[in-house]
């Protein structure tokens, strides 16, 4: 049989078209040879067949300006994918890919030459192994490398990515890279300082690294002498070296002073003056952490360390009502929102800096973009006059100075102010005489504020309502979830001037470990009052961030990228996306929440046989107890066993043959027009009399009962009902067959039509039902009759569409355990 004759070409031009016509890359592809002199110089030497001549890849990819390199080798077979030592770059694809590749890492280009080294320093290079037909998804292979810390490493991705997905990669490797760099030199200085106050640690680092600052045209007298100084010289030289460095980055002397101010500790504190401590500070940030700041990331280093700083204090951040922002969601609000070059960034509360340095990468890549004549001088008029900070805490003002100064900024209008003060009203009334006005604001302020005589600090919404009074053009914040349905007044405020666009729940452990706090990112097009228009709301409950001991959280399995295109395209397509559980869109008027807890459906979908038999077995449970007189003993589980072992027989009332569970047929309902329901009334513990009468408050425990009281005139006794946990255990309903009074954090409830009489058995199979609200509320989101009034609930209908009260009384009667009800 004659063997089948390969098509490279034919495969060569269908790859050629599919990344050419439906990926996305910003240069053009090119075939075989490249224009780029420096690649091409590389490829001079690379034959497949090892005689150090030239070498032609089958496509090359180049991109001078982001710096990176993709190079593929192609097979029209499957076949020819790849060898079994990988040693065949003449006859499969991936030993090709890696062939041409390694001749990129740093001691093969040292060897063609040392410039060559020089150039490729910071590239992203890839090689791609492709074989079969791209035109076909069940007949193709791709295997994809990379360098990264010089070596050729499989990224493990069997499809070709978009550039700014592979650029997304590397980033994410110099993220991680950077973390673990930071948390070993974070780990070293606070071991070096452990006699330290901790407070005064960050402003000690940001003091040292400004010390260390070196600039091309600069003679850095302290960073060339530091080592061969005395302790006494260092300490002597801190301050005027400062005042030079800061002075000659045009930062105003009172800023200066503000951080000299805050050093003078250094001249007092035996343990720095009476030891090399200072000295081998100063070398572990020169040799481990200043280098870090040549890749250009949106990594937060200083916010980083001061994180740090305050763990192994043992201070977590949110009691402190500071929450630093993780890089990848400070980089999220830049992509929020359309930027154009000219856009001045404002951040109220601007912390370490990070969403400016966020701001800035944006709108240094928004100008490398465009047609403008003048990139370097615009980049240069970015940096001195189109980022804005307020910052009233001094030591974060410091850290913020210091991270713009290292991001190649030092002449950012970073100022010393409480952003509520006429001083800071004033600079604002200033730069916009210097013609410097605000269009974009990001914050992340400060949790847990409540503007009251004992706590004066400001609320989150209140930090929203300034930022948006004060910039152009959008405003983003993240703030707890209570800043989006608390404080009536002012959001209704707030949408009489600016428009809410998005609305978009972070995942739960974003903020670990330092917080554990639930947030959304809300985003607002500034200086059109909102009418009535409709909002997006998206439930992000992953973002692929993966938690570990010592770096906290990190995207170690290159998630969240495809995640965060997924989530920029359903806000995009909310419209034609949205199904009204994690995705909503929806009119939002005055006195709406602006959370899609408030806007979404129930989600149903977790229902089955088995909830309605745990439903069985804890009220099973709880009969016998409470029938046996043991709620309030502590029984071990093995005697508890016993007890239901002898007292509970497993077979169902009646067949089940003719009962299915079939949530497709089931009908919405109005809470309202299912229940009716009353709301509990206060009775504090000191309040209560010993009694009779079951007391039902908001613990999930023994059916709701916390106690046996005598209760007051003014509550209601109640029988045969069921309650619902307003706040506490939120969200847990239970049956009582028995007397009882219901506090004010739950709520009782009754079917409405007065035709039907509740039993166990509806009770058991509404309980699971209606708990399916629980992910809708938490301790600050509780259940309130102003809600339940919006709450819609499903339940079996009969042939009218009436719910089905003896369907569900039945189907509980179908199932196991059934016989001992």
């Amino acid at each position: 049989m004659a063997k089948k004759r390969k098509n490279e070409s034919k495969v060569d031009i269908d790859l050629f078209n599919f990344l050419s016509n439906t990926k996305k890359y910003y240069n053009s592809w090119e075939t075989k040879k490249t224009s780029n002199s420096y690649v091409q110089n590389v490829l001079d030497t690379t034959s497949k067949a090892g005689t150090g001549f030239r070498g032609e890849p089958d496509l090359i990819y180049v991109n001078e300006n982001k710096k990176i390199l993709i190079l593929v080798e192609n097979k029209d077979s499957i076949g020819d994918h790849e060898s079994k030592e990988r040693n065949k770059p003449k006859d499969f694809a991936v030993d090709g890919a890696i062939h041409y590749t390694s001749f990129f890492l740093e001691e093969n280009l040292n060897k063609i030459n040392a410039s060559l080294k020089k150039h490729f320093k910071d590239w992203s290079i890839i090689g791609i192994a492709f074989s079969g037909d791209i035109n076909d998804e069940y007949n193709h292979l791709v295997t994809t490398f990379i360098i990264s810390e010089n070596e050729l490493k499989d990224i493990e991705t069997k499809e070709i990515l978009d550039e700014d997905d592979y650029l997304a990669f590397f980033e994410n490797i110099d993220i991680e890279s950077i973390s673990k760099n930071i948390s070993k030199s974070s780990s070293e200085i606070n071991r070096i300082l452990r006699t330290l106050d901790s407070q005064k640690r960050p402003i000690l680092l940001s003091a040292l690294m400004i010390c260390l600052y070196d600039k091309d045209n600069v003679a850095n007298d302290f960073k060339r002498s530091y080592s061969n100084w005395s302790t006494a010289n260092i300490i002597r030289n801190i301050p005027t070296t400062i005042l030079d460095i800061l002075t000659n980055e045009n930062i105003d002397v009172d800023k200066i002073n503000i951080l000299i101010n805050e050093l003078a500790f250094i001249t007092t504190d035996n343990d720095l003056n009476s030891s090399d401590i200072l000295k081998d500070i100063l070398k572990e940030l020169e040799n481990n952490v200043i280098p870090l700041f040549n890749k250009k990331t949106n990594y937060d280093i200083i916010g980083k360390f001061y994180e740090e700083f305050l763990r192994y204090a043992g201070v977590a951040n949110v009691k402190k009502g500071i929450v630093l922002t993780p890089s990848h969601i400070t980089k999220l609000f830049t992509e929020l929102v359309d930027f154009r070059t000219n856009d001045v960034i404002f951040d109220t509360c601007c912390g370490t800096g990070a969403f400016l340095i966020s701001g800035m990468n944006k709108l240094v890549k928004e100008i490398e973009n465009s047609k403008l004549t003048n990139k370097k001088e615009r980049i240069e008029t970015l940096k001195q006059n189109q980022l804005v900070g307020f910052e009233n805490s001094s030591t974060m003002y410091s850290l913020a100075i210091s991270n713009m100064l290292f991001r190649g900024d030092g002449k950012s209008r970073i100022y010393h102010v409480d952003a509520f003060s006429q001083k800071a009203s004033d600079i604002l009334k200033n730069l916009k005489q210097e013609g410097i006005t605000p269009t974009i604001g990001f914050i992340n302020p400060p949790y847990g504020g409540k503007d009251n005589n004992t706590n004066p600090t400001k609320k989150e919404i209140q930090f929203l309502e300034s930022l948006l009074d004060n910039v152009s053009r959008f405003g983003v914040i993240i703030a707890p979830l209570s800043t989006y349905f608390k404080d009536d007044i002012v959001r209704n405020r707030i949408l009489s001037k600016h428009t809410l666009k998005y609305v978009i729940n972070m995942p739960g452990e974003l903020f670990q470990p330092n917080a554990a706090t639930h947030t959304a990112v809300a985003v607002f097009e500034t200086n059109f009052p909102h009418n009535n228009k409709e909002v997006v709301f998206y439930n992000l409950e992953d973002d692929g961030f993966i938690l570990s001991k010592n770096r906290g959280r990190t995207d170690v399995l290159n998630k969240w990228n495809p995640i965060k295109k997924g989530l920029l395209n359903k806000i995009d397509n909310a419209k034609s996306l949205q199904d009204n559980l994690t995705l909503v869109q929806t009119k939002i008027s005055s006195n709406d929440e602006w959370i899609i807890q408030a806007h979404s459906k129930t989600d149903y979908h977790h229902l089955s046989e088995k909830s309605f038999v745990k439903s069985i077995k804890q009220y099973l449970i709880f009969s016998l107890k409470f029938k046996l007189n043991l709620l309030d003993k502590d029984i071990d589980e093995i005697t508890l066993l016993e007890l239901l072992d002898d007292s509970i027989k497993r077979e169902p009332q009646i067949p089940k043959s003719s009962l299915k569970f079939e949530f497709e047929t089931w009908k919405e309902f109005n809470f309202y027009d299912v229940f009716k329901f009353q709301r509990g009334k206060r009775l504090t513990k000191l309040d209560q009399n010993d009694g009779g009468i079951a007391y039902i408050s908001s613990t999930k425990e023994n059916n709701g009962i916390d106690n046996y009281i005598s209760p007051p005139d003014y509550m209601t006794i109640y029988n045969n009902a069921m309650t619902i946990n307003n706040s506490g255990s939120v969200g847990y309903v239970f049956y009582h067959n028995y007397d009882f009074v219901a506090s004010d954090h739950c709520t009782v409830l009754s079917i409405l039509d007065e035709k039907i009489e509740l039993n166990e058995y509806i009770a058991i199979f509404i309980k699971p039902v209606i708990e399916s609200i629980k992910p809708k509320y938490n301790f600050a989101r509780e259940i309130s009759d102003y809600r339940l009034n919006k709450e819609k609930i499903s339940l079996p209908v009969d042939t009218i569409g009436k719910p089905n009260w003896k369907y569900m009384e039945d189907y509980i009667k179908s199932l196991p355990y059934s016989s001992s009800l």
